[in-house]
């Protein structure tokens, strides 16, 4: 059993949804390009460990009742979205067993929380999921694809259901009126198939955004993701990546930049002409996104209007077409105190000198470091500059257009 199923994602300082809830470590779906099997505290191989299922109404009613809140409880009491499944899918086969998520999601409709579910599971349209989902309310549920194709999809998530099956699911909860997303992650270039074909099919069901998201490779060769990913594929990611000078993102390779624009422009006209919004899920694309919040385009639903705003990816989308400041989002809401202790070491700022590291501190860090990942300099289109504002945060400017302008580059 893990104990910390509610946490700050690493991703905090670009992200709309950075409140993560997870009712296992580990997933039973084993997908091959699933950099979360190997990370984020689950353990190398099968094991599927479920959280406490008391734990997330004890985080709950301490938020309720406590006189000096800490991060997570001013979160909650702001009612910013909770992302739940961000590590694991929340309605994988252990949910038969120990009925955890189920134990969350009662949790989250006594208060009708504003969430998103990520899954790749039909057992959602079971019940009681549907009827817990419907009391919520503020909910999307987004389903993940890395192929719309049962015979590509067995190759890639040999242990999850097939798209088929889930695109009938989707169906079923839309005509529910469930609201119903869909994440293309991963994109796998030479794999996937074309956006239209792709787009067509989900359309059908009701769904109403899609994201849209690359192939990320692990930077380390012996990593047991490869043997299995090229399997899968047929090729070796790790050396076409290394092959094209592929960039660095922590600890995976990315596809060079303008080697993603083709697929994103081509499924965004896809996504759109088909009456949805469009989400650009690669971070460096993240202001091509149809909707604010990031690319999750939960912003569009009643209920999710207390997304979270201080972070560099909503200054950038704020900032089109003119020099872009950390003071875009400087006003906007944060939770106060350290978010360190939610951090891996390497990245706790209370180690350096003066500061306690709060979130404004990490994003103000982050911001003035132009190597920093998720830095403004990170973002297509956008460089640094030397000049500073009043505050001493530096300029961001873009490459000789706007934001717009660079979408059609």
């Amino acid at each position: 059993m893990f104990t910390t199923p509610l946490t700050i994602t690493s991703q905090f300082g670009f992200c709309g949804l950075p409140l993560r809830l997870d009712s296992y470590a580990g997933c039973a779906f084993r997908c091959t390009f699933c950099f979360a099997r190997y990370r984020g505290g689950n353990s190398f191989g099968e094991m599927v460990r479920p959280a406490d299922p008391a734990r997330l109404e004890r985080v709950f009613l301490r938020a309720e009742t406590m006189e000096y809140p800490g991060v997570l409880t001013q979160f909650l009491r702001r009612r910013v979205p909770v992302h739940f499944g961000g590590m694991s899918d929340p309605l994988q086969p252990a949910e038969l067993r120990y009925r955890v998520t189920e134990s969350f999601l009662r949790s989250l409709a006594k208060r009708r929380y504003p969430t998103v579910i990520s899954t790749r599971s039909t057992l959602v349209e079971a019940e009681p999921y549907p009827g817990l989902l419907k009391e919520i309310g503020n909910v999307v549920v987004q389903f993940s694809f890395c192929s719309t194709r049962d015979e590509v999809a067995a190759q890639f998530e040999p242990f999850s259901p097939a798209p088929s099956e889930l695109l009938a699911t989707m169906s079923r909860l839309c005509r529910q009126g469930i609201n119903v997303t869909c994440r293309w992650q991963p994109y796998i270039p030479a794999a996937s198939e074309s956006a239209e074909e792709f787009v067509s099919r989900v359309a059908s069901t009701g769904c109403r955004h899609v994201a849209l998201e690359h192939l990320k490779v692990p930077v380390e060769r012996g990593h047991p993701l490869w043997t299995e990913l090229t399997a899968a594929a047929g090729q070796d990611f790790y050396a076409s990546y290394k092959a094209l000078q592929a960039p660095r993102d922590g600890r995976e390779y990315l596809l060079p930049t303008k080697m993603k624009l083709p697929a994103i422009r081509e499924a965004a006209q896809a996504v759109r002409s088909a009456g949805m919004t469009f989400g650009a899920a690669d971070n460096e694309f993240q202001y091509l996104s149809d909707t604010a919040c990031c690319c999750s385009g939960v912003d569009q639903f009643p209920g999710f209007e207390k997304w979270f705003k201080h972070q560099i990816g909503y200054a950038i989308r704020k900032s089109a077409g003119q020099p872009i400041r950390y003071e875009a989002v400087s006003r906007e809401w944060a939770p106060s105190g350290s978010i360190d202790r939610y951090l891996n070491s390497r990245s706790r700022l209370s180690k350096r000198g003066k500061m306690k590291g709060s979130l404004q501190e990490h994003v103000r860090a982050r911001w003035n470091n132009p190597s920093a990942p998720g830095n403004p300099g990170s973002f297509y289109g956008v460089d640094s500059s030397e000049r500073k504002t009043s505050s001493g945060n530096r300029i961001y400017i873009w490459s000789g257009k706007s934001a717009a302008e660079n979408e059609g580059d």
